[in-house]
């Protein structure tokens, strides 16, 4: 008589992989920013024991690291425009980076203290970057420089446009502190041009004028 083989039981701890890991750590800073992100509290949402973590990634600074390269990997060569010049193309990608910062508005600090340093995050920018020279950017030591200059100023914009104010926000408006009485040549911009805080049409001036000028 022949009995049919036992019934498999069900894993009790939910899969894990190296991916699913740091998305849900890129979660947690989005909902709750990034000092609560510990390994603690990442395995309690994951519903592991944090020691299970480890075996993906061996500490903190890793698992920052790690959020930094899932950033980064929202952005690849089919971010960047298939048309114009390696100026156009390079606008697109920062466009693209620009965009994927403000959805992530809590991260936006990590991106800017953290430095590139996983493997997955070189290759990918590897290949970025390999897709923009291809379109005739410089390559080498001005590749470098051109590239670090864009990515910083565009974290930098997307801090001060996003960005949870230190300390709570500011009490009054510009308005009520600039006169032309206790600062006339602030207040004569902002009279003669008719200026307005207007984050997309400056951050497009700014990155026009950083492309335009390289190399000139």
């Amino acid at each position: 008589m022949s009995t049919s083989p036992a019934e498999p039981e069900r894993p009790t701890r939910p899969a894990l992989s190296r991916e699913f890991i740091l998305r849900t750590a890129l979660r947690i800073v989005d909902d709750e920013g990034p000092d609560k992100l510990t390994m603690r509290h990442l395995g309690a949402v994951l519903g592991v024991d944090p020691m299970a973590v480890y075996h993906y990634l061996p500490n903190k600074a890793a698992l920052f690291d790690g959020i930094v390269e899932t950033i980064w990997s929202f952005i690849g060569p089919a971010s960047i425009p298939t048309e114009g010049g390696w100026r156009q193309r390079l606008a697109g990608a920062m466009h693209s980076f620009r965009d994927v910062l403000r959805q992530h508005p809590r991260a936006v600090a990590i991106l800017g203290t953290r430095p590139i340093a996983t493997p997955e995050l070189l290759t990918s920018l590897d290949r970025l970057l390999g897709t923009l020279v291809q379109a005739g950017m410089p390559a080498g030591e001005d590749a470098a420089d051109l590239l670090q200059a864009l990515v910083v100023y565009t974290i930098g914009q997307v801090l001060a446009e996003v960005g949870e104010p230190i300390g709570g926000a500011s009490a009054g408006t510009l308005d009520e502190r600039i006169t032309p009485d206790t600062h006339p040549h602030l207040a004569a911009i902002l009279a003669g041009a008719n200026w307005t805080y207007d984050p997309d049409r400056q951050y497009d001036r700014g990155l026009s004028a950083l492309l335009s000028g390289w190399g000139a």
